[in-house]
């Protein structure tokens, strides 16, 4: 397995990493009607959604997305224009997507709350899944309502306390056996695992 790419954030001049989402999925290709396919092992689903805040509602700001004719093979398929933007091909000779679409401002009408994180500790890096909130130095968390931001609160001190209980955890732990299947299982499902209780 691999680290995934991850969502990102734009929000008050900072790129974020969305680290947690409380509901559900926060969007789906699908409601454009976009069948994304495998780019990379750093990417299963496919693509990578840019959200942002738009005079106070969200919306998915930019989406790379990989898609195949018959969501097979290796036959590149140019998307449909979306929200009045035509995608672009690759930017560049290794990237991962095939549509890019910037400038998509598509609006989200999601309920609930999004942790944004920022400043990655890299001596926290795991080569597996979406990297969770207590591997970075910055936490926020935005909630909405009906896609409008109704809340921002400051969670970094919550999140480094977590952060300090989990390493004192690991350090207590000898690990003096190989671990059992339904453990690897619960590990590999922790780590695709984006949500989190408001």
């Amino acid at each position: 397995m691999t680290a995934q790419i991850h969502d990102t954030f734009r929000h008050r001049d900072v790129e974020f990493s969305v680290a947690g989402i409380s509901e559900d999925e926060l969007f789906d290709p699908a409601v454009l009607g976009l069948e994304p396919a495998m780019a990379t092992t750093a990417c299963w689903r496919g693509y990578q959604a840019v959200y942002a805040v738009l005079e106070t509602h969200l919306v998915v700001a930019d989406l790379n997305v990989n898609l195949l004719e018959d969501g097979e093979g290796f036959q590149l398929k140019q998307g449909p224009t979306i929200n009045g933007v035509t995608p672009t091909g690759s930017r560049r000779k290794h990237d991962f997507f095939n549509n890019h679409y910037s400038g998509l401002n598509y609006h989200l009408e999601y309920s609930s709350g999004l942790l944004l994180a920022a400043g990655f500790i890299r001596e926290l890096y795991v080569h597996m899944g979406f990297h969770p909130p207590w591997k970075y130095k910055k936490v926020i968390e935005l909630v909405f309502e009906n896609g409008v931001l109704q809340h921002e609160f400051d969670r970094t001190e919550q999140v480094a306390e977590i952060r300090q209980k989990i390493i004192e955890s690991h350090d207590q732990q000898k690990p003096d056996r190989m671990p059992a299947n339904e453990e690897i299982r619960q590990f590999v499902e922790r780590a695709f695992d984006r949500s989190y209780r408001l």
